[in-house]
């Protein structure tokens, strides 16, 4: 076969495909023409240059899109240090009808009448005493309106609030609060159909933008946390978990193109152990950091050719092994590109532990080549983890 290359010896550029960073609005695929070589070395074959443009919106700013909630914009009004302070529904406006010490007999009938407040504020509708309780309106100066129930002073059972802007909120009420299940519009920009908390998305729920975009899952405190299912306009799909609204946990990626991602996910990045397949066959299975293949990992092309080996931000970075029609070769690459053809003599050193070629002759990280006994082949603890990912995603691939 080919003979072994030493390292003073011009690096021959035979790389395999480098994974996309996803953090650029124009992603190129570097598949890069090579100069002829033997088939069995050759990685990719030269038609497959390509670019790939990805919307920048595939996932990043998308998918942690925030939503206006009533904390936001009906209950509370924040200064440019960050303090907040109610803006409706004050207190001063609950005591400024009640009189101190004052028995009130609740068993009365309910009257309507109409009160200004001293804030400006003004309520019409049914009373008990001097307490908004029953039906009524209430607005505010900027132009807000709550339409509903009331109860001891305060918005309690159904209502509909308005704000200022045209964002409306109608749903459950309690403790003047946004509590149970309710839809929230945006200007007519998005909505959200679902379960609230003390003015917070919490509970399971659905967002829709006007763009088809949509996520559908559950929510902590006004954030998407739990399971949850986004869909972006141009087709793209991710299933999983999220954590303070962001991609993280066990997800499956379905890109609008046909590429799909199943494997754990940190900060709405691929992170840690995952299996990666492309729509003319090719597969990759292995560790992830950033986004990039970066640890152990196994690329496989449709035709059959492997590389396995060592890999460090998206490139091949340390040892490796090609196969290719029934040929295994050993090598070692730096920053993508292989310097070096192993013979059988080094192979066997390296799989004794001898590092001392490495030592001698290449200077970057020795800790990129961690595990050197077993570097050419996959370590057991990645397969544990690959097998521990796979079990967890199997029953949300359905995508």
């Amino acid at each position: 076969m080919g003979k072994s290359h030493s390292i003073s010896q011009n690096k021959e550029k035979c790389k395999i495909f480098q994974e996309q960073s996803c953090q650029t609005d124009e992603i190129t695929l570097s598949y890069q023409k090579i100069a002829p070589t033997k088939d069995w070395e050759t990685f990719l074959p030269e038609n497959e240059g390509i670019v790939i443009k990805l919307q920048a919106i595939w996932r990043g700013s998308i998918a942690r899109k925030t939503f206006r909630t009533p904390k936001d914009s009906h209950n509370k009004s924040v200064d440019k240090k960050g303090n907040s302070d109610p803006k409706y529904f004050k207190s001063e406006d609950e005591s400024e009808t009640i009189q101190k010490g004052k028995v009130y007999n609740f068993d009365q009938p309910r009257v309507i009448k109409k009160y200004t407040y001293k804030s400006g504020a003004v309520y019409e509708g049914e009373w008990k005493g001097g307490f908004r309780d029953g039906i009524g309106t209430q607005k505010w100066p900027d132009g807000a309106t709550y339409e509903g129930s009331w109860r001891f002073n305060k918005a309690e059972g159904k209502g509909k609030f308005t704000h200022a802007d045209g964002d409306i909120y109608e749903g459950d009420w309690a403790n003047d609060k946004a509590n149970g299940f309710g839809v929230y519009n945006r200007n007519n920009e998005a909505t959200y159909h679902g379960h609230w908390k003390n003015d917070l998305q919490d509970g399971k729920g659905i967002e829709r933008w006007t763009d088809n975009s949509e996520h559908e899952g559950e929510y902590q405190k006004g954030k998407k946390h739990g399971y949850g299912v986004h869909k972006w306009n141009d087709g793209s799909i991710y299933e999983g978990q999220w954590e303070d609204n962001k991609m993280c946990g066990v997800g499956i990626y379905k890109f609008f193109d046909g590429r799909k991602y199943r494997g754990e996910w940190k900060d709405n990045n691929m992170e840690g152990h995952g299996f990666y397949i492309w729509r003319d066959g090719k597969k990759y299975q292995g560790q992830y950091k950033d986004d990039k293949k970066h640890g152990y990992g196994i690329h496989k092309w449709a035709d059959g050719r492997t590389y396995e080996g060592s890999w460090a931000l998206g490139k091949q970075h340390g040892l490796g092994r090609y196969l290719c029609s029934g040929t295994v070769k050993y090598g070692l690459w730096e920053e993508g590109a292989r310097i070096k053809w192993f013979n059988q003599q080094e192979v066997k050193r390296i799989k004794n532990g001898d590092d001392s070629w490495f030592k001698q002759n290449w200077n970057q990280d020795l800790l990129l080549l961690s595990n050197k006994r077993v570097a050419f082949g996959m370590t057991e603890g990645v397969k544990k983890s690959l097998e521990k990912v796979a079990i967890k995603i199997g029953k949300m691939d359905q995508l």
